[in-house]
């Protein structure tokens, strides 16, 4: 089936005013400074490319219709996939749905909000991420229900590994000064869901709207070394044209890296819409004027390598690629030809550094 259009999935967070980044930050004197050109971002300079290596379709008979997909993790066997309005729904390698675990509602081992999945396959164990509660829920790899934790100090969007330690990143609920945001950590055991909370909010900024996250890594590695990206949305875009991008060192952040946009004139607009860290590279979505690119850096080496413009309906968090493992990355397609609405596929794709275009490759 040939895909001729992307969807346009309304986008599920508001956006930054006035961003204020600093918390625990230390200043330092080893920035390292990135800089994206215009040329490179416009012309799609690249040195490495996207190549279709499978598909998962989705559209199986008797499968559930899917709405906005929040999140997902592969095991062995199976996909865990977390969909806004049916929630946690688990999927064979040929699409096939196999069932629901939990269940949306309000009682003691429900779900209201949830936004992401953290699967231990070595402990028999999926996480999920209640923003609504405020609370993390447990299931083995058969769709029991194990736990729920205990109530977190704020309302959880995603969930990271650090050195064998499983980070639950949250937003904020309390502060002291007006339209103040936060980014709080707290350390969880996916089998016991005993919680460890930091003591002091680990980021904070200015914003007048809680925001609800899809397929948000503030966290990505580096080697032994854990970085920390919360890109800089907001209305008016990056007013200077710089970001940055921190290391972690225990409870508090140190700028690491500075990313500075050349040769783009003061009018221009340029939006960080989402952004991911893994294998020393960062992948991230951005806004220029009414367009979308995905523009990939080398935090190594400190270059970028990728840039590519979306179609204009490509303007979706389910379609920007996200990590999967090594060089390979997965994203969310759907097929608007026709009449029927049809459930997406999951496409994956390597990295590789030979120029070819992608190409459908059929799910074993």
């Amino acid at each position: 089936m040939k895909y001729s259009k992307l969807i346009f999935l309304f986008l599920w967070f508001s956006l930054f005013q006035n961003c204020n980044q600093k918390n625990d930050v230390e200043t330092t004197t080893s920035l390292h400074i990135i800089e994206i050109n215009k040329e490179f971002l416009l012309n799609h300079l690249n040195e490495i490319q996207f190549k279709a290596i499978d598909t998962i379709d989705l559209e199986g008979p008797g499968n559930p219709p899917l709405t906005t997909i929040q999140d997902v993790s592969f095991s062995t066997e199976f996909v865990f996939l977390l969909d806004r309005k049916h929630g946690l729904l688990k999927y064979d390698y040929e699409g096939h749905f196999l069932q629901t675990i939990g269940k949306k509602g309000e009682g003691p081992y429900e779900y209201l909000i949830p936004t992401a999945i953290y699967l231990g396959e070595n402990e028999n164990v999926t996480l999920l991420a209640d923003w609504d509660k405020m609370v993390v829920n447990s299931y083995d790899l058969e769709g029991n229900f194990i736990a729920s934790s205990e109530k977190l100090p704020g309302r959880p969007i995603s969930f990271y590994q650090d050195k064998g330690e499983v980070l639950v990143v949250q937003e904020g609920v309390d502060t002291n000064q007006k339209d103040q945001q936060t980014v709080l950590i707290s350390s969880i055991f996916p089998t016991t869901l005993e919680i460890k909370n930091q003591e002091n909010y680990l980021y904070s900024f200015t914003s007048k709207f809680n925001r609800i996250h899809s397929f948000l890594r503030a966290f990505g590695q580096l080697h032994d070394t854990s970085l920390f990206y919360f890109p800089r949305v907001r209305f008016e875009g990056l007013n200077d044209q710089k970001d940055t991008i921190y290391r972690m060192e225990e409870d508090h952040l140190v700028p690491e890296y500075q990313l500075t946009f050349r040769d783009f004139g003061k009018s221009d607009t340029l939006r960080i819409e989402s952004a991911e860290i893994n294998d020393g590279y960062a992948s991230i979505l951005l806004a220029y004027k009414k367009d979308s690119y995905h523009l990939m850096l080398d935090l190594q080496n400190r270059t970028p390598k990728f840039s590519t413009k979306l179609p204009s309906e490509s303007y979706s968090y389910e379609v920007f690629p996200k990590h999967l493992n090594a060089d390979n990355y997965f994203t969310i397609i759907r097929d608007m030809d026709g009449n029927d609405e049809k459930n997406p596929k999951i496409v994956v794709y390597a990295l590789t550094k030979e120029v070819s275009k992608p190409t459908k490759v059929s799910g074993e």
